[in-house]
């Protein structure tokens, strides 16, 4: 099964053990495959290097290090554009479509609330741990 996360879901599995952090662990674990793109990688190390969340260099290398050669990186040719309160939040889509993913994983309201674009879910990652491991039984 693929996914994309938006960068969010990237820093809190860096920071904290929560719903974020099991599913990036369960990319590590080549249990699900996730799909990024430069926009997403781009954002998550400019959010990173914020200093109110107080990530290393080191801290923050290390964890890409581990996460890349599990991460299929696309270039989406398309744009797509609707979300227009943050249309930055439309990168998110135009990777999830071009990488075939199946869920869009986020905390983001502007996402969450179109609730799925093109047959793609968009979920927050507690919900989708829960689909996750009920499809597994």
């Amino acid at each position: 099964m693929r996914i994309t996360v938006d960068a969010n879901v990237l820093i809190s599995s860096l920071g904290w053990n929560g719903a974020e952090a099991a599913v990036v662990e369960m990319v590590l674990e080549s249990r699900l495959e996730l799909c990024l793109s430069a926009q997403i990688l781009s954002e998550f190390y400019r959010v990173s290097k914020y200093p109110k969340l107080g990530f290393t260099e080191k801290e923050i290398d290390g964890f890409i290090g581990r996460l890349l050669p599990n991460v299929v990186l696309v270039n989406p040719p398309q744009k797509i554009n609707v979300i227009n309160e943050d249309p930055e939040d439309n990168r998110i889509l135009e990777c999830a479509v071009e990488g075939k993913s199946s869920y869009i994983i986020s905390g983001d309201r502007h996402l969450l609330s179109l609730r799925q674009f093109e047959g793609i879910k968009i979920l927050r990652a507690p919900n989708f741990l829960q689909i996750f491991y009920k499809s597994e039984v």
